[in-house]
């Protein structure tokens, strides 16, 4: 450590640190417009100036490290005469309307031109004006506000990795502007308003709607993606305006598709009270005759139930209750995206935390496209790649990430096997082995050169592997990760203290749900199959959409042409066409609860936002269904229940302590005895399926926010993509094609991209491509020339 004096008080900090750092480390006020934790530094602003004893003049604190035994002056009559000359040249070209600057309140300028500002300006020449640019459909710019502190740029660059945004000239010319005018297409756009310090950058949304004294602020967790950040519901009344990062959470952003799903808590998609099926159309009742009809469908019935996985952990407890109290032999299903519901040798969720991931020698991406399934963390990797580190990937599409990617290889999903077996020779050849290589080795005839990117990862001292949704989705996935399981144990990757084994899942507390619902858990694919063979009754939805998300949609329209549908949830999402009852649960940001994130950390949402209508939290409905339904009612109260998610989940106990909670950290289920070697493929059609996430598409929230849908019509994709040499061999051109698989024949757009793999069917677009999400292979035909 190195010890230095800040007006006269020693202390401690981390060698490198710099002086700016240090005060801001110790309570000690330093002004500063330029700087930002999660940046580089710039030292343009020159507003952090301090005295340093032995200097001839004043430093840029936010530049210069700290020495040992350095002594600091951060107040003194030369530096308050510094700020005010600062403040001064800042103010010249700023225009005076504070009062209609949606900054305002809440404004660095505002507050360090009271502070360090002189009481009136000497400046009489004309103002100049700037011309303000098109940033995308998130945010306003009033650039001639600007202070050219650049962190918009550098934003740009280092974190959104875009590099749209830019300066133009120099001196009293100087600009920022957008390179190319409407390109702002980075998912993490909305931050850009968090970070400018004055009015420049607004957020478009809410821009002269409301002002920062106005509103009440609820603490909650984005459940949008497994990331689950700490979020700041900013709201007037019962509307909420804006959601933000909480300051001093692991990540210090959100993205956009957390930080916009607002408008969809006001949409017409909500459901706000309870409703029946009448005469084709759903009418609201109350709730007592809503739950006469769901006992007239449930009561003595075969029942399967499926549920999203973004309930808080008391909801998804409280759908076990219900189930094991009155439906004991009921179906469970809870992952739109997985078919193969065998045991995972390492399940859902990640060993490290995203800043372990980022500090592992090795990276590897294998099929997932992070920049739309998990934008922070996709973030984290482009801080590796500034700092040299390297990122590799293999998958079925070279998905944009804005980074320079160090090895990539694409592949058919049919390669997987023998990627691994070829990685898993060169590991063996290198000394390294696991009981089991030889059985899994035998099982793939084939070899595939990417095994080698695999391999040479995996000889670091630490490597991370992020298991995508091409494989946790493959129809031998078990067998996949089983492989996967091997090669990490054999390269010592798999011990406490260094696993790097991350099976990236489908949405929030896949710890958890693999303890409480994995002795019941089945495919929801199997589940459909179920009802559609006459083995169902009925089927009870809880804020889920298999009809607009997953891999299932077909298979769920069969099943629900053959048994009735009771759905439960905030969003009436594509799947409430179907129902014949509706009951109104509380969203997110109405509950208190407590949520876990892909890491394992535990998060719990406080003082939720007034619900809109009758939702109530989504334990009470499941005690009030066991009520109606005849059943012993298992708990009361939010106590009882939380008492009842620690007798099932131990590792919980400390979950609701304020002391306890932070260190809190779930590690995901393990299944050592899970062992499976890769079965023999038959593939009756020659193309494989890979369906696409979007991040503005997926999800019952996403599609019911107009901000988001607006979003999504940006740059936009073909319904289908294919590489040319997959049309080339088979003699077609783009266009309007037909696609033949199990399901029949559909006719679909196809367009080309380079980027995927040859033999790949990619489904970008969900429209009336989404029904081919059920395939795994399919072929083309029609569109010759």
């Amino acid at each position: 450590m190195t010890s230095l004096f800040i007006n006269d008080q020693e202390v401690e900090v981390t060698p490198g640190t710099s002086i700016l750092e240090a005060c801001r480390q110790n309570d000690f006020d330093v002004p500063y417009f330029c700087y930002h934790p999660e940046l580089s530094v710039a030292a343009n602003c020159r507003m952090c100036l301090v005295e340093v004893e032995g200097w001839p003049k004043p430093a840029a604190s936010c530049c210069t490290p700290v020495s040992e035994g350095m002594k600091v002056k951060t107040q003194t009559e030369s530096l308050k005469k510094d700020r005010q000359m600062v403040m001064e040249y800042l103010l010249i070209h700023h225009p005076l309307d504070c009062p209609v600057c949606d900054q305002g309140g809440s404004c660095k300028l505002q507050d360090y031109a009271l502070d360090h500002g002189a009481s009136k300006g000497r400046y009489a020449e004309p103002k100049r004006a700037v011309v303000n640019y098109e940033l995308g459909p998130f945010v306003n710019t009033c650039m001639t506000r600007c202070i050219h502190c650049t962190r918009c740029v550098r934003f740009a660059d280092e974190v959104a990795g875009t590099g749209d945004i830019g300066i133009l000239n120099r001196s009293d010319h100087m600009s920022i502007a957008g390179i190319v005018e409407e390109a702002l297409e980075s998912e993490l756009s909305g931050n850009l308003p968090d970070i400018c310090p004055v009015g420049a950058l607004l957020d478009k949304p809410s821009h002269d709607v409301s002002r920062p004294w106005e509103m009440s602020h609820h603490k909650s967790t984005c459940t949008q993606c497994p990331n689950g950040c700490d979020i700041h519901i900013e709201s007037r009344g019962d509307e909420v305006m804006r959601i933000r990062p909480i300051a001093g959470s692991p990540e210090p952003w959100i993205c956009d598709r957390g930080r916009y799903v607002y408008d969809a808590f006001r949409s017409d998609a909500r459901i706000l009270e309870p409703a029946v099926r009448r005469d084709g159309e759903l009418q609201s009742v109350g709730w007592d005759e809503a739950f006469d009809r769901v006992v007239s469908l449930l009561k003595d019935k075969r029942v399967g139930i499926l549920f999203s996985p973004d309930w808080s952990v008391e909801g998804h407890t409280a759908i076990r209750m219900m189930r094991d109290t009155l439906f004991p032999d009921a179906k469970v299903a809870f992952d739109l995206h997985r078919r193969d519901m065998r045991p995972f040798a390492f399940e859902e969720g990640l060993s490290m935390t995203t800043a372990q991931i980022e500090a592992a020698d090795q990276v590897v991406v294998l099929g997932s496209d992070l920049r739309q399934r998990l934008p922070l963390l996709m973030q984290r990797l482009r801080k590796r790649g500034h700092a040299g580190k390297p990122v590799s990937r293999i998958g079925a599409m070279n998905y944009r990430t804005n980074m320079e990617i160090s090895n990539d290889a694409i592949i058919r999903p049919r390669d997987w096997p023998a990627v691994i077996a070829r990685a898993m020779e060169q590991v063996r050849d290198l000394g390294k082995t696991a009981a089991g290589f030889d059985a899994w080795l035998a099982a793939v005839p084939a070899r595939h050169e990417a095994g080698k990117i695999l391999a040479d990862a995996l000889m670091a001292e630490s490597c991370a592997l992020l298991v995508g949704e091409e494989i946790r989705s493959d129809n031998d996935a078990a067998a996949l990760i089983s492989g996967l399981d091997l090669l990490m144990r054999a390269c010592g990757h798999a011990e406490t203290g260094s696993d790097g084994r991350n099976l990236i899942p489908e949405g929030m507390s896949a710890q958890i749900l693999s303890s409480v619902f994995a002795d019941v858990r089945v495919s929801a694919g199997d589940l459909f199959a179920a009802a559609g063979a006459g083995e169902l009754d009925a089927i009870v939805v809880v804020g889920s959409d298999p009809l607009g998300d997953g891999l299932f949609p077909t298979a769920a329209t069969a099943a629900l042409d053959k048994v009735p549908l009771i759905q439960i949830g905030s969003i009436a999402g594509r799947i409430g066409e179907r129902a014949e009852v509706q009951l109104p649960a509380a969203a997110y940001s109405e509950t208190e609860g407590t949520f876990v994130n892909m890491e394992g950390r535990v998060r719990v949402a406080t003082n939720p936002i007034r619900s809109l209508g009758q939702e109530r939290p989504l334990w009470k409905v499941m005690m009030r269904l066991v009520q109606v339904m005849g059943g012993e009612v298992p708990v009361v109260s939010l106590d009882e229940l939380r008492a009842a998610i620690v007798a099932r989940v131990p590792e919980l106990a400390g979950a609701w302590s304020a002391t306890e909670q932070d260190k809190l950290l779930l590690a995901p289920r393990r299944n050592r005895t899970s062992s499976f070697t890769p079965s023999k493929q038959k593939h009756a059609f020659d193309l494989d399926v890979v369906s696409r996430y979007s991040m503005y598409r997926e999800g019952m929230w996403v599609r019911a926010s107009k901000l988001l849908s607006e979003a999504a019509m940006l740059h936009c994709l073909d319904d289908l993509l294919v590489h040319p040499d997959t049309l080339a061999e088979a003699g077609l051109q783009p266009g309007e094609m037909v696609v033949r698989s199990f399901l029949g024949e559909t006719a679909c757009h196809v367009g080309v991209r380079e980027d995927v793999s040859p033999g790949v069917l990619f489904v970008s677009r969900r429209g009336v491509a989404g029904a081919l999400s059920d395939l795994d292979v399919a072929s083309l035909a029609g569109g010759q020339s």
